[in-house]
């Protein structure tokens, strides 16, 4: 790419989120704590659905302080419906980490945040970005898609690749309103392009599926027998015996529940 043809590139992305930018609550401050609950949410989780629970997740925990202090269960029931519960509890131990090493704040530096409890490459650089008003790429999987689109015909190239394009594309001194901009475009008009991203698998009848429906349940219940707790997950979705005790057992690993005896819960801390 010539500097003229990613000027004009630029220029095409900013008139059109001049125009086009979605009105979403954790754009309205830059509070590092609300950037990273709603970029958390926002992994593998829709806007739509993610809108709501930040603002409930927010009223129930405003700081990283009240993160850090709330019980697991706490924390595990006002995460209940965005799926993917590790990420809840990565984002209390992210908490209790800030508060105990880092005296209540954020790092400010991408090595120290991506040795964080559940911060990798793009949350640590999103927190820079957003919060922090760092000039960094940002590069998601809407991102990807802009760049896949429209510098490689709809191919997707190597990330290496995408990366160099992306820091190519960052116009000076203007990194927060790009990296949205792109989140943006391509989120409202590339949906009929279809790219080689990697998908998802199949949610219905997945371990995943089973998981999440297991912490449902619990949060209703003090404690469930495994197989008061099995009878319940049934009347919902039918699972082998055998197969949703190794799928307990791995949540148990993750600390998503606690198994004393023949009882099974939620963790109480």
């Amino acid at each position: 790419m010539n500097r003229e043809e990613i000027k004009q590139f630029q220029q095409e992305i900013l008139k059109w989120y001049k125009q086009h930018q979605r009105d979403l609550p954790w754009r309205k401050d830059r509070d590092p704590y609300n950037i990273l609950i709603s970029e958390v949410m926002l992994q593998q989780t829709q806007v739509g659905r993610v809108i709501p629970k930040y603002k409930e997740w927010l009223q129930a925990f405003p700081s990283l302080a009240t993160l850090a202090k709330a019980s697991t269960h706490n924390v595990l029931r006002h995460w209940s419906g965005l799926g993917y519960n590790r990420r809840a509890l990565y984002l209390q131990k992210f908490a209790q980490t800030i508060m105990q090493k880092f005296d209540g704040n954020i790092p400010q530096d991408e090595k120290e945040l991506r040795k964080l409890p559940g911060i990798g490459e793009y949350t640590a650089r999103a927190l820079l970005c957003f919060a922090f008003d760092r000039q960094v790429t940002v590069v998601d999987t809407n991102i990807r898609k802009v760049v896949a689109v429209k510098f490689f015909a709809g191919k997707l190239p190597s990330e290496k690749k995408i990366q160099s394009v992306a820091q190519q594309l960052l116009p000076k001194g203007k990194a927060y309103e790009w990296n949205q901009a792109l989140m943006d475009y391509s989120s409202a008009m590339l949906k009929e392009h279809k790219i080689p991203l990697a998908k998802q698998s199949t949610f219905k009848d997945s371990d995943r599926f089973f998981r999440g429906l297991t912490v449902r349940v619990l949060l209703e219940h003090t404690s469930l027998t495994f197989q008061k707790l099995l009878l319940l997950i049934c009347q919902t979705k039918k699972i082998d015996a055998s197969r949703y005790e190794k799928i307990l057992l791995q949540m148990e690993k993750d600390g998503l529940i606690i198994q004393k005896g023949t009882k099974v819960m939620l963790p109480v801390g």
